[in-house]
């Protein structure tokens, strides 16, 4: 494959790699590779045929020399005779064919000398002259020592005659192929020879007249024109298939050319024109029923298809503009409907400023983009809170007015004085009253008074609420459970009652928080709830619900949000106390302004002493610019400030908090303040003043973050 675009290549490059040139190429290689495989096989034949002609030749040779000798002479006795004298002699007297050949072929001069022997000869030189065998000869196989025994041949050559009596070694397949003849097939044996070479041996036996072999009249062809013959093939085959593959290339390209190439090209110019005028805007077009595309195959149906496609796609276009503009026109009434949603829910915090009995705080975050949950807390009297968690069956846009509903019930009849049981019972009958989609919801609705943490709830099946108590840690309340709101008319809540004393801590939730997953599908759990909420017990309310929030989105991971997730957490202070409120700002030396501005005017609401309060801003421009100079170096990040005031001990409570890099400013001895100016090192001063005018200095790292806590008596 090419490396570039076919858009980034030449026009050489292009025709290189065009369906045409590939198409040449490939009906090129496979013409060549069909033309060598016909080749072998034609030579297999050719070579084939040859040697089957030249054994049938042979045999005739052999066959027709037999008749004749039958009828002129008796070459069975001669046979006989020649082996006879063959057979009685030793090995060393063999042996003397080539040391002595006189004496040992003077052994056959009778046989030699006769007549008969002349006749045969002039016979088997007659047909070997006369034909195509380049040599007749008269021979015996003996098994024993095994050899062919030359009884007449008429080859004169010096280099490849032999005289009657002479033998030579034969293979032992030859022998026993030629001595165990049954005359049925063509006598025949094919062998690489010293004489000949490669050479076609054929015969005919000659018989006694008990039956017995005396001996063969045999025909040698030689094999030496097969080699010119298969060169000459070679070579008249492989031009005539070289004009072929050439011609049968050439028009394979035309013809694909012309039936795919050029079809294909105009599909694509077509493609190419349609992007085109899209890009341009153009909304209607006909690229592709314009095209004269007629091969009557795959192409034309392409085309065919191609075309209603362009038709169907423009209609499809309108239908695609109208369901973009109805789907923008959802989400922003979706986006109006979480705003509405989320501003029919409390969210400005702290909530009631001027309430120094509780400080609590809530978060909501739906799973879909309404959801079904809600939380509420609202004043009744000047004396008691309501507090308000309940989960709506189902999801979306459905769950969500089911859910407005439910909230305007609880606080309008709420508000009205009635106890939480009646509040459940009053909400119940005027739901169930008409409710035809049969929805349901889980309500848990509680009334604190704030004069003495006595908090009086009834629960409409949801979650177990979650209390610490002072110096305690998160435990559940097991409390009993009424029927969901909305599920049966007549259903009875059972209320309880519980006391808060001051420090203590409501932690409410719906079944979004234990039942969310992680990648394995597990429960985030109740255990594993108690166990987070107990490792942030001691920080305000905020902080506890941001920091489960944060943790349940750890746990969840790319786990898709399956449930509303909402929480609220209340911190009861009890009556007179200020309870616990902070501010989060940017830790910059500019808003040191802005944190001295918010604790002054809760030092204000308790009259501290003007003293204090300047000892208590000198400390709060000391810390915080520390914290803004220090913390995180050229980064950027936040810092919490909280105010905490104990009316019994008259004392003021100040906690900066930062994510910085760890820093513990107590950790450094106290400058020695009787040296000089000169003599002293510098920094440390600032600290070592805090120390001395606040009445306490804490210092610990906690949850990655560094929590540095003054505290000042004001009178």
């Amino acid at each position: 494959m090419p490396e570039k675009n076919v858009r980034d290549m030449t026009k050489f490059e292009r025709l290189h790699n065009s369906l045409a040139t590939r198409t040449f190429r490939a009906t090129l290689m496979g013409a060549i590779v069909l033309g060598v495989l016909a080749l072998i096989i034609g030579l297999a034949w050719y070579a084939y045929l040859y040697c089957r002609q030249t054994v049938h030749q042979a045999f005739g040779i052999s066959k027709n020399v037999q008749a004749i000798m039958n009828e002129v002479v008796d070459p069975a006795a001669m046979g006989n005779d020649v082996m006879t004298i063959y057979r009685s002699l030793t090995d060393e007297e063999r042996a003397e064919e080539k040391t002595n050949p006189e004496k040992y072929y003077a052994r056959y001069s009778e046989i030699t000398g006769s007549e008969a022997h002349a006749i045969v000869l002039a016979i088997l030189d007659d047909f070997r002259d006369s034909g195509t065998a380049n040599d007749v000869y008269f021979a015996m196989y003996d098994k024993e020592t095994k050899s062919i025994v030359y009884i007449a041949d008429s080859d004169n050559s010096a280099r490849t005659g032999v005289r009657t009596g002479s033998f030579e070694s034969a293979s032992e397949k030859e022998i026993n192929k030629f001595l165990n003849w049954d005359e049925k097939k063509i006598l025949y044996n094919i062998e690489n020879t010293q004489r000949f070479g490669w050479i076609c041996t054929s015969g005919v036996s000659v018989k006694n007249p008990d039956g017995s072999i005396a001996g063969f009249i045999l025909s040698d062809l030689t094999l030496k024109d097969i080699a010119s013959g298969m060169k000459g093939f070679a070579i008249f085959f492989s031009i005539s298939m070289f004009i072929v593959v050439i011609l049968l290339a050439v028009l394979m390209a035309r013809h694909m050319e012309k039936k795919l190439v050029k079809p294909i090209n105009e599909i694509a110019g077509a493609a190419e024109a349609y992007v085109k005028d899209k890009k341009a805007g153009v909304k209607y077009s006909e690229h592709f029923s314009g095209l004269k595309i007629n091969t009557g195959d795959e192409l034309e149906n392409l085309a065919l298809t191609m075309a209603d496609m362009e038709g169907e796609l423009a209609d499809h276009e309108e239908d695609l503009a109208r369901i973009a503009a109805e789907k923008e026109r959802i989400g922003t009434e979706l986006s109006l409907a979480t705003k509405i949603q989320a501003d029919m829910l409390p969210n400005i915090f702290p909530a009631f400023p001027d309430k120094s009995e509780f400080d609590i705080y809530a978060s909501m975050k739906p799973a879909k983009e309404v959801g079904g949950d809600f939380y509420d807390f609202f004043l009744i009297d000047a004396d008691h809170l309501g507090l308000v968690i309940a989960d709506v069956s189902g999801k979306g846009v459905p769950a969500a007015l089911f859910m407005m509903v439910s909230k305007i019930l609880v606080q309008n009849i709420a508000m009205s004085g009635k106890s939480p049981a009646q509040v459940l019972r009053s909400i119940n009958t005027q739901i169930c009253s008409n409710n035809r989609e049969e929805m349901f919801v889980t309500v848990w609705f509680g009334s604190l008074d704030l004069r003495d943490g006595t908090l009086r709830a009834a629960n409409a099946g949801h979650e177990y609420p979650i209390l610490k108590k002072p110096d305690g840690d998160f435990e559940l309340v097991k409390d009993k459970h009424g029927f969901v709101v909305g599920g049966m008319p007549d259903a009875v809540y059972t209320e309880y009652e519980l006391k808060l004393e001051p420090g203590a801590k409501l932690f409410l939730y719906t079944d979004g928080v234990t039942e969310a997953t992680d990648e394995i599908a597990e429960l985030f759990g109740t255990d594993r709830l108690l166990s987070e909420l107990n490792k942030v017990k001691d920080e305000s309310t905020e902080d506890i619900i941001k920091s489960m929030n944060d943790c349940i989105a750890l746990y969840s991971g790319d786990t898709p949000q399956f449930d509303d997730v909402t929480m609220m957490c209340l911190h009861y202070s009890g009556k007179g106390a200020t309870g616990l409120k902070q501010i989060t700002v940017d830790a910059k030396v500019e808003n040191i302004a802005a944190v001295t501005d918010f604790i002054n005017s809760e030092l204000e609401m308790i009259g501290c002493p003007f003293k204090a309060k300047m000892q208590i801003d000198v400390a709060i421009d000391e810390l915080f610019g520390n914290i803004a100079h220090y913390a995180y170096g050229e980064e950027s990040g936040t810092a919490t400030v909280r105010f905490k005031y104990e009316k019994e001990a008259d004392t003021a409570e100040i906690t900066f908090i930062d994510s910085g890099v760890p820093y513990d400013p107590l950790a450094k001895e106290d400058p020695d303040v009787t040296l000089g100016v000169k003599e002293r090192a510098v920094g440390g001063l600032g600290i070592f003043l805090v120390k001395k005018t606040m009445d306490s200095m804490e210092y610990e790292r906690k949850n990655d973050k560094n929590v540095l806590k003054i505290r000042k008596k004001l009178r």
